[in-house]
């Protein structure tokens, strides 16, 4: 289908390109605005961290790797059901030979506190949406398809970082890798959520979640969309429409690296062969 996707009006100067390391890709703007600030997701070649009801003990060990790889001595790893809940991480992050995977239920957004937890979302066309307060030092983490972004999963993400201490009008919010506006067609069921009455339409997901932004009162000169798609790519993505549904899944990450506040810079991300 031709034509220019629905809220892709709202992307105009906001993109941001990931830097690839490896099988991960890094949002390093994004990572400057504060030390130890880690932001970034995984590739199709890192295998798939799909969350299952009981996830087995090679998913763990995935997400502990994962964890190690970037370095936190935690990571918050949710079971995501297109919804609008988001849950604050509030562990106590002790030491020990590897990282502890904290399984949070099911829930579609995460907010911490607390250097040395990395939040981690599943994606493969949904939108994964990093939160930011770079003073405060807090991070979210939400997973927005189309149910979960007209149901207001953005508002209640920034509520929740909110409520652990973030000011709105410090938010960072930034639209990572997703199914871009030209990939992305649906019929009216969907367009009916989105107060639209046409039978067929492309819709930009990150498009109208940076006007939802924008509806917040986020400045708009912090809120940043990715230039990767998962559909057309540059980079080898999971996407569940290409793939015709047997598709995995890439793992969002984001948190404060415990042993570098205070610092300025960041450390090296070095990626396990």
């Amino acid at each position: 289908m031709s034509g220019v996707p629905l809220f892709s009006e709202h992307l105009a100067d906001r993109e941001v390109t990931e830097s690839a390391v490896g099988d991960l890709l890094f949002n390093r703007e994004l990572e400057a605005l504060a030390p130890g600030l880690v932001a970034g997701i995984t590739t199709a070649p890192a295998g798939t961290f799909s969350v299952s009801a009981s996830p087995g003990d090679q998913l763990l060990a995935a997400y502990t790797r994962l964890a190690g790889v970037v370095g936190f001595g935690a990571i918050a790893v949710p079971r995501q059901i297109h919804g609008r809940d988001v849950l604050p991480v509030d562990v106590s992050v002790g030491g020990g030979d590897s990282p502890r995977v904290l399984l949070m239920g099911r829930v579609d957004g995460l907010v911490a506190s607390e250097d040395g937890v990395l939040l981690a979302s599943t994606a493969a066309d949904c939108v994964p949406v990093y939160l930011l307060d770079p003073e405060a030092r807090r991070v979210g983490l939400v997973h927005a398809g189309w149910r979960g972004a007209v149901g207001g999963i953005l508002e209640r993400g920034v509520t929740a970082l909110e409520g652990i201490g973030a000011d709105r009008g410090r938010i960072r919010v930034h639209l990572g890798p997703a199914i871009c506006g030209d990939c992305y067609e649906v019929d009216r069921p969907v367009l009916e959520k989105f107060g639209r009455r046409e039978e067929r339409a492309l819709v930009d997901l990150r498009g109208f979640l940076a006007w939802r932004a924008d509806e917040l009162g986020i400045d708009p000169g912090n809120v940043t969309v990715s230039t990767y798609c998962t559909g057309c790519g540059p980079a080898d993505l999971h996407s569940h429409r290409a793939s015709g549904g047997e598709a995995g899944r890439m793992a969002a990450f984001t948190g404060f690296r415990r042993d570098v506040r205070g610092r300025a810079g960041r450390p090296p991300h070095q990626v396990a062969s």
